[in-house]
């Protein structure tokens, strides 16, 4: 059985233009566009088009050059899905003269569509748009924003609890560990980690109450790299890296992609984490407030510069990690089930809430709540400490 073609498979993508542009820079468009066809767009969605006839028709009539090209559009056209199957494209062009453009499912322009167009043109790969991902227990999630693929909702509300878990452990291994080594020894760790100037410079249990704190950061990442999800992280940025790279989904070519990528979440991490402790640092010992503002400024400008560059040490060093074969595998088969799903409407391009739906960041948020939840109720019912601060 052959593989079903969609009108997004045989799209001819042309710059377009907008209604108050000039008739000499449309025409331009037209021309480098190759179409014959000219969109012209109003906040995304096609208002008319541009053609060759009425081109034609502004020439014959001494039209001026610079006035808009919105007085010469046609506004009679054909707005065809992308998702419409080429068998029915094709048969609804072949009884219409006019013009056609593809359309998302939001109305938004992607191309042009002409018959010849649809019967010659060979089948490019698709438009995916900006990929973002998900390392969650259940294996890897992908999305277009426009469609996802792998670990569904589920999964990220997973990752979310994991996050809020991994976070509580930490918590409890570093305050158990101050505490037991208080009563122990009599070393005053948790002294100095409750210190209500902890985070300050002033004195030697104000920095030592600032690095035990931070040591939370870091125990959360060594919990991290021992999971498995941490060789899954690695399998999603490969296979990643792997389709916008146009490669081929084997697992020979992903495994020699990075496993490090410039838009990972922890990159944003890094980006705060490296705020806060520069402020901390060029705030020491500062007076004034007018100096202080300097300095939280040349922190803003340092982490500015040098956030990715830190993000992809932590993605290498800790939230990150070889994936095995099986792990690269699973990728794969995502991103493959995301291709398949995404070609239909490739070029399409989600409204905000949409993308926001399949970004994965509510479902993280709401797995995350659930367990503080869950947490808060058992502590309530067995008068017991578990979310400690």
């Amino acid at each position: 059985m052959s593989e079903k073609r969609f009108v997004a498979d045989k799209l001819q993508r042309v710059l377009p233009a907008y209604p108050d542009d000039s008739l000499l820079r449309a025409a331009e468009l037209m021309a480098q566009g190759g179409a014959g066809v000219l969109p012209i767009l109003e906040y995304g969605a096609p208002v008319g088009v541009l053609t060759e006839s009425r081109l034609r028709e502004a020439i014959h009539r001494g039209a001026d050059w610079l006035e808009p090209v919105a007085s010469w559009m046609d506004e009679n056209f054909l707005r065809l899905p992308i998702d419409m199957p080429l068998e029915e494209a094709i048969e609804t062009l072949a009884y219409s003269e006019q013009p056609a453009l593809g359309v998302d499912p939001w109305g938004r322009y992607v191309g042009v569509v002409t018959l010849a167009g649809l019967a010659a043109r060979p089948i490019s790969l698709p438009q995916l748009g900006t990929l973002g991902g998900m390392a969650t227990p259940l294996g890897v999630y992908l999305t277009n924003g426009v469609v996802s693929a792998g670990a569904g909702a589920l999964g990220l509300m997973l990752t979310g609890a994991l996050l809020f878990a991994l976070f509580l452990l930490a918590n409890w291994l570093v305050i158990g560990g101050m505490w037991w080594a208080q009563q122990r020894f009599g070393v005053p760790l948790y002294s100095y980690y409750n210190s209500p100037f902890a985070g300050q410079w002033f004195l030697f249990s104000d920095v030592m109450g600032l690095a035990l704190r931070s040591s939370i950061f870091v125990v959360f990442l060594l919990l991290m790299r021992l999971l498995p999800i941490a060789g899954t992280h690695a399998a999603e940025h490969m296979v990643v890296h792997a389709i916008e790279r146009g490669e081929p989904l084997t697992l020979e070519v992903v495994r020699r992609m990075p496993r490090v990528h410039p838009r990972c979440g922890t990159n944003l991490v890094a980006g705060i984490v490296l705020f806060l402790g520069l402020s901390k640092v060029f705030q020491f010992g500062v007076p004034d407030e007018d100096t202080r503002d300097f300095a939280l400024l040349l922190a803003l400008l340092l982490t500015l510069m040098f956030w990715r560059s830190f993000g992809a040490l932590l993605q290498w060093v800790a939230t990150t990690k070889p994936p095995t074969d099986r792990q690269i595998l699973q990728a794969i088969r995502v991103g493959e089930e995301l291709l398949r799903k995404a070609r239909p409407l490739s070029g399409a391009t989600p409204p905000f809430g949409l993308r926001l739906l399949h970004s994965g960041l509510l479902q993280i948020l709401l797995g995350a709540w659930a367990l503080m939840a869950l947490l808060y109720l058992l502590e309530s019912l067995l008068g017991i400490t578990l979310i400690v601060q």
